[in-house]
């Protein structure tokens, strides 16, 4: 536990000296025990990732652990070693005494090999950035490290380091459209005969209502007649009654023509 201060407090010292903030990147470490992948691999994909970031930290202030100066900051005692190894990347930078931690594992997903690396601030556990790749072997994983390394640890860098927006000099000029053609505007007469056509529909099926009361009327007066009139007196009334009830149906038959020819004016004009 002193070694590991005493460690501690000497990298805090040398940061202090070179105003430098240190990165430490730890060995990107297999997600399953059944992953085939040997650790040969897994640690030249390590270097790879430091090496990244030792390109783009370059003359900004920072530096980069080297493997060597991470495995001289293990903690010897196996105790905290022990203690070490079930932390996670933040307990660990902390422990170790740098101010940015990165950490990666490599699994299997979907048949094909998948990278996921994080960058934390050890000082408040953030998390800075993260990224995840996939390849179907580790030679793809390669290339994806150093494709997408400028964006992992390109946060740790200020923001006048990032290049600038590119500046359009002069604006885009916008074709103007051609003036939208005039349309034709419809003659009104079609919808003043079909307005029409429906004011008498329905004012035709109004008295076709209207000689349906009358129709029933007479009936009803037909049924109550008295027993002791004549059959010639019958008859009359009951021509009465079939002339009303022809009458209301000549007019629901012409009330619903007009209605229905005022409805096809207003469909097809």
């Amino acid at each position: 536990m002193i070694k590991a201060r005493i460690l501690i407090l000497a990298i805090m010292f040398v940061s202090t000296v070179y105003a430098a903030k240190i990165l430490g990147v730890l060995e990107i470490t297999p997600a399953t025990d059944d992953l085939d992948v040997k650790s040969v691999e897994m640690q030249h994909l390590t270097n790879e990732l430091r090496r990244q970031a030792v390109l783009i930290l370059s003359g900004k202030d920072f530096s980069v652990l080297t493997r060597d100066n991470l495995i001289s900051l293990i903690p010897e005692d196996e105790e905290e070693l022990e203690c070490l190894e079930n932390s996670c990347a933040v307990d660990i930078g902390r422990a170790i005494g740098v101010e940015y931690i990165s950490q990666g594992s490599i699994g299997s997903f979907g048949g094909e090999l998948s990278l996921s690396i994080e960058l934390y601030e050890t000082m408040s556990g953030k998390l800075l950035s993260s990224v995840v790749m996939e390849s179907q072997d580790i030679k793809g994983l390669l290339a994806a490290i150093r494709a997408q390394a400028p964006s992992l640890f390109g946060v740790m860098l200020p923001p006048e380091s990032v290049s600038p927006p590119l500046q359009v000099e002069k604006p885009i000029e916008v074709a103007e459209l051609p003036p939208m053609p005039e349309v034709s505007k419809k003659s009104k007469t079609p919808f003043y005969v079909a307005l029409g056509l429906d004011i008498l529909g329905a004012a035709v099926l109004g008295i076709g209502v209207y000689n349906n009361a009358y129709m029933n009327n007479l009936y009803k007066d037909y049924k109550n007649m008295p027993f002791n009139l004549n059959e010639e007196e019958y008859k009359n009334e009951y021509k009465k009654v079939e002339a009303a009830k022809t009458d209301r149906n000549i007019l629901y038959v012409v009330g619903s023509t007009l209605l229905l020819t005022g409805i096809a004016f207003h469909i097809y004009f």
